[in-house]
This record gives structure tokens, C-alpha cells and sequence, in this order.
């Protein structure tokens, strides 16, 4: 009887061993497909790695989500902050003044002149450009930096590039989100001035700098603003981005409605001081305005702001 019951005792354990063995492996697979499919949705969810062309016409791999980046630009340090990655920039001009938080980071030099050695001592894995800065790519990919160049011409390749930093930073939802709202207060104004006339679109000079005289061309962002926003560029006749104008040539084409960078003019009122332009009809009618330059010349988020200003200046009887 005791032989029968020892017996009983092995068997019965070797039962359970057998089990727990069984549970174990089951349990351990089952961890093992977790974290296979935790894998797969990672890589899904964050899109990376990912190869995407820049505005240099340059494919750009990006293999893993940057956790530190260095802006060459005041536009794309604004694109940046309005996607919520100012924790992740590192390095900006000394002309990134906005937002406010922006100004604490490190600076990394001028706009057109960056300082190459301090962009390399920041160990960036993404330094975005302007298509000023062509010229330093190589610099900066023989040290193997990720550069990616933005070079936008109108408000929809602002649109774009901010898409584009949604992308290349896995912060697409918010990108989409932020050009959605920029796209609303577009498409309003492009709704209030839809049915006006060319007789009804005023003449407007956008004074960039006043000595010499200087004012926005087909090539700059200001100029779409103000065709859009229901104007009349007086500089549409012109070729240059940014073309020089005689005070003869400015009188001849007599604007209507002045806007002015702040830089240019500071007060609206002190225009009539200026020897020859009593006679502008824009000046008689009090029709000078001076607005913040950034908004209008930035190809960052607040341009959709800059349009909606620049439209209630000139056609204040749609607000």
C-alpha cells in the first residue's frame, strides 16, 4: 500500500510539472506575438523609416523619429512650435523670435550665414533648411546630418510644408489639424471677396522698405496676399521678387490703399511727411496702414492671420 501511494505521488507530480510546463510555453508564445504585433503597429503607427523629396529636388531617408532639431529659418521654428516639437528643436537662428519659447533655445547663428560648427556640436538628427541654404547641405551631410530643404513659393506650398513636418517628425494628426484651420480662415476670405468686380479691387502698394523704394513682386508670398485678399499689386508688371521703385514710377501708379512692414514705417501718419507723396490717393484718403511683417513674409502657420489682416485692411466693409 505504501509502494502504491509513492507511486501515486510521482505520478501525480510529474501530472502537474507537465502542466506548468505547458502553461509556461502557452503563456510564453503568447507574449512573444504581443510583442511581434506591438512591433508591427509601432513601425506602422510612426511611418518611419520613410523617404520623402524635399523642395531641392533631393530624396531624404529618415529612418527613426527625430528627437533633436536644428531650424535654419524662422518659418520652419514656427512650423515646428505649432506642432507642439519645441521640446525637440535644439538649435535656432538668432532671427527665430517666435514664439516666445523659441528665443531660449540655442542659437545657432544668422539666417543666410549659420554657424556650421555649432549645428555639428548640437548632434541634430534633422536640421531643416530654407532653399537659401542649398549650399550647406553637403557641408552637413559629410557629417552625416539629415538635412531637408523647404522652399515654398505660395501659401499652398506653406500649406505643404507644414504637412511635410507632420510627416518627417510623426506629428501628421496635428500637421493635418493646423492646415485645416489655416485652410478655414483662407476659404473665408477667398468667400468674401469672390463676387468683386476689378473695379472694386483697389490699387495697394506694400511698402517693404521705404529708401529706396522698394515693394513686393509676383514672386513673393506679400504679393499673393494681396491678390488674394481682393487687391491690385501695383508691382504686377514687374519680373523681380522684390523690384526697386522711383518715386515718379510710385506717383504714376498711385495707390490706393499703402500697407507698410513696421520696419518701414512706424506710424501710419508720418507718410504725409515724406517730400512728393501728399499727392498719392492713398495718402489723401488716409488709407495707410502698417502691419506685422512677419505674418506676411514668414512661410510659416500665421501667414493664414497675415491674409486675413491684410483683407480686412482692404476691404474693411466685408468685416
Amino acid at each position: 500500500m505504501k509502494k502504491f501511494t509513492k507511486l501515486l505521488t510521482v505520478i501525480l507530480t510529474v501530472l502537474l510539472l507537465a502542466t506548468f510546463v505547458v502553461g509556461c510555453s502557452s503563456q510564453n508564445g503568447e507574449v512573444a506575438e504581443t510583442n511581434e504585433l506591438k512591433t508591427e503597429k509601432t513601425v506602422e503607427e510612426t511611418g518611419f523609416p520613410l523617404k520623402i523629396s524635399d523642395d531641392a529636388q533631393r530624396e531624404v531617408e529618415i529612418k527613426e523619429k527625430p528627437e533633436r532639431i536644428v531650424s535654419l529659418a524662422p518659418s520652419n521654428t514656427e512650423i515646428l512650435f505649432a506642432l507642439g516639437l519645441g521640446d525637440k528643436v535644439v538649435g535656432v537662428t538668432d532671427f527665430c523670435d517666435f514664439p516666445k519659447e523659441a528665443t531660449s533655445k540655442e542659437k545657432i547663428g544668422g539666417f543666410s550665414d549659420p554657424n556650421i560648427e555649432k549645428i555639428i556640436e548640437l548632434k541634430p538628427d534633422l536640421v531643416l533648411g530654407t532653399g537659401m541654404h542649398q549650399k550647406l547641405i553637403s557641408q552637413l551631410e559629410d557629417v552625416g546630418l539629415t538635412v531637408f530643404i523647404f522652399d515654398p513659393k505660395g501659401i499652398n506650398d506653406v500649406l505643404k510644408s507644414i504637412e511635410t513636418v507632420g510627416t518627417l517628425t510623426g506629428q501628421t494628426d496635428t500637421s493635418e489639424k493646423l492646415v485645416s484651420e489655416m485652410n478655414e480662415k483662407i476659404d473665408e476670405v477667398k468667400g468674401k471677396v469672390a463676387d468683386l468686380t476689378d473695379e472694386q479691387k483697389p490699387l495697394v502698394y506694400y511698402e517693404v522698405w521705404n529708401d529706396p523704394i522698394m515693394t513686393v513682386g509676383p514672386g513673393a508670398l506679400m504679393y499673393e496676399i494681396i491678390e488674394m485678399a481682393g487687391g491690385q499689386n501695383i508691382a504686377a508688371d514687374f519680373k523681380e521678387d522684390y523690384p526697386q521703385l522711383s518715386l515718379e514710377v510710385l506717383i504714376e501708379k498711385d495707390p490706393q490703399v499703402i500697407v507698410a512692414s513696421a520696419g518701414s514705417m512706424s506710424e501710419p501718419g508720418k507718410v504725409k511727411e515724406r517730400k512728393g507723396w501728399e499727392d498719392i490717393s492713398a495718402v489723401k484718403e488716409g488709407k495707410v496702414y502698417v502691419i506685422e511683417e512677419d505674418k506676411v513674409v514668414r512661410a510659416g502657420p500665421r501667414i493664414a492671420d497675415g491674409l486675413v489682416d491684410v483683407a480686412k485692411i482692404i476691404h474693411p466693409e466685408l468685416y
